[in-house]
C-alpha cells in the first residue's frame, strides 16, 4: 500500500510541474513577478540576502526549479526504495536521479511547444541539481534514522 502512495505523490509532482510548464510565458512570468515582488519589498526584504535581491526576478525562477525538483527527487527516491527494496541505496539514487533528469529533459521539450516559452538545457541542469539535493536529503534522513536505532 505504501509504495502506491509514494508513486501517487511522485506522479502528482510530475503533473504539477507539467501544469506550471504548460502556462504561456505571460502567465508564468506574472506568477514569478508576484513572488519576486513579495520578496523584494515588505517584511520579506529582511530575509532576502543581498546576492539574491540583486537580480531577484531571475533568481526566483531558478530557485523555483531547484525547490520543485528537490521535492520530486525526494519523492522519486522514496518511490524507487519502496518498489525496488533489494537494490543498493547507490543504485536506487542513481535510478531516481536518472528518472528525474529524464523528466526534466522531457519537460523542457514540452515547453518548446508552449507559446513564449523556451527549451533550455541550463534548466535541465538546475532541475537535475535540485533532484540530486532531494535524493541526498532522503539518503541523509535514512542514515540518521539508522544511526539512531
Amino acid at each position: 500500500m505504501k509504495k502506491w502512495v509514494y508513486l501517487a505523490v511522485s506522479l502528482g509532482w510530475m503533473a504539477l510541474i507539467f501544469w506550471f510548464s504548460a502556462r504561456p510565458a505571460g502567465a508564468s512570468g506574472a506568477l514569478s513577478n508576484q513572488v519576486a515582488d513579495s520578496l523584494a519589498g515588505g517584511a520579506c526584504e529582511v530575509f532576502t540576502p543581498a546576492w539574491f535581491s540583486q537580480n531577484v526576478y531571475a533568481n526566483v525562477r531558478k530557485w523555483a526549479h531547484l525547490y520543485v525538483y528537490a521535492a520530486l527527487g525526494a519523492s522519486v527516491m522514496l518511490t524507487v526504495r519502496a518498489w525496488l527494496p533489494g537494490y543498493s541505496v547507490t543504485k536506487q539514487g542513481g535510478l531516481s536521479l536518472g528518472a528525474c533528469a529524464l523528466y526534466a529533459a522531457t519537460d523542457e521539450l514540452h515547453q518548446y511547444f508552449v507559446p513564449g516559452r523556451a527549451m533550455l538545457l541550463g534548466d535541465v541542469g538546475v532541475d537535475s541539481l535540485g533532484a540530486a539535493v532531494g535524493i541526498l536529503l532522503v539518503v541523509a534522513a535514512m542514515w540518521l534514522r539508522k544511526k539512531r536505532r
